[in-house]
């Protein structure tokens, strides 16, 4: 019989707030070099990207924890201050840290309930970004790993996208993704000036990144177990509500 590996629950937040006291559930503040929370863990110490927070989003945190964590045999995921995965749609229990490590025993990552657009991805990128920003992206993949490229081009032609970036996975498997991930984000760093961008659009590198995790999951033909994910308060999940169907009206153009 196996053995689950511990799991470790990171909490990502930009600011204080009341924590779920769950155990392997720990909160870590991003963009913490400009930021005074006082949240214990935090993203600004040892080898850290901390102060590219405004345009890396939550991935200042999963790199801070990808560089100094000391249990590489841990299982790792992320979750947001106001987003967690539930383990049923009535919204009523957080899933436990533990249920993670028994998930793990037989898929190899898990992933929120997808978005399901009825704009192709590509599309919707296209509408609230610059598009030429995803084609950098490409030409990237294409130079360093173009056995990916099958699986980004479908992506972008497909309906459905795993977003938040939240996932959980085993150590070794996020050392594999983060390793991945940062060799296309840095050089597409170095090659796209986000400057005169608005500050939403700023945020670039979060979102190809969300991008990019359904590209190396798909690619790779992982085995995904999948959990809804819902704002904890009420009045948080109208207004989450809110936005997603703003967004698809505007979609339908009504």
């Amino acid at each position: 019989m196996s053995v689950s590996s511990e799991t470790i629950m990171y909490i990502v937040s930009h600011k204080d707030f009341d924590a779920p006291q769950l155990p392997g559930y720990v909160p870590i503040l991003a963009g913490a070099v400009k930021n005074h929370a006082s949240i214990e863990v935090k993203d600004n110490t040892g080898d850290n990207i901390s102060a590219k927070n405004p345009g890396f989003c939550e991935l200042t945190a999963q790199y801070w924890v990808w560089k100094n964590r000391d249990d590489r045999d841990t299982n790792i995921g992320f979750v947001h201050y106001r987003r967690y995965f539930y383990t049923d749609h009535r919204k009523a229990q957080i899933v436990p840290a533990e249920q993670f490590s028994r998930d793990l025993e037989q898929y190899d990552v898990i992933l929120p309930e997808p978005w399901v657009l009825k704009k192709a991805i590509g599309n919707q990128f296209a509408q609230f970004h610059n598009m030429d920003d995803l084609e950098v992206m490409r030409s990237i993949i294409q130079e360093q790993s173009p056995e990916y490229i099958p699986a980004l081009d479908e992506l972008l032609k497909s309906h459905s996208l795993h977003a938040y970036n939240m996932f959980v996975m085993s150590g070794e498997r996020f050392d594999a993704y983060m390793t991945w991930l940062f060799r296309i984000l840095d050089e597409a760093e170095r090659r796209i000036d986000v400057s005169k961008y608005d500050a939403y659009n700023q945020r670039l590198f979060g979102f190809l990144s969300e991008r990019l995790l359904n590209v190396w999951v798909n690619a790779r033909k992982l085995r995904v177990k999948e959990y809804p994910v819902y704002m904890p308060e009420q009045s948080a999940w109208k207004e989450n509500l809110r936005t997603r169907v703003k967004s698809l009206l505007f979609e339908h153009k009504l």
